[in-house]
């Protein structure tokens, strides 16, 4: 029983260090550094795919997000889109990472 509460305490820890990371991103090295783990941990199985949709919400959704995106991390950023859709979510392509023709 005593593990589990460990376990739990554990594994909230890890939920607000995540948040943390994305609030701190200001810099396109930090956007990279961030959606790097997050696409690494899709192919390692070691994320569930529910975890990459919120990480993609939550970058989607920074105030600078335009500034930040460069070509490379929106390459990574499709990546993590393409495996979100073949896991079963039902998504439309967003046009900051497509354009706006195949929205």
């Amino acid at each position: 029983m005593k593990a589990k509460k460990e376990n739990k305490s554990k594994e909230s820890d890890n939920t607000s260090k995540e948040s943390k990371e994305v609030s701190q991103i200001a810099t396109k090295a930090d956007l990279k550094a961030f959606i790097t783990d997050v696409h690494d941990k899709m192919l390692k199985d070691q994320a569930a795919p529910v975890f990459a949709m919120a990480a993609m919400q939550q970058v989607m959704s920074l105030e600078n997000v335009y500034d930040l995106l460069d070509n490379q991390s929106k390459e990574i950023l499709q990546e993590i889109w393409v495996k979100l859709s073949q896991s079963g979510f039902h998504l439309r392509k967003p046009p900051l990472l497509f354009g706006e023709s195949e929205a």
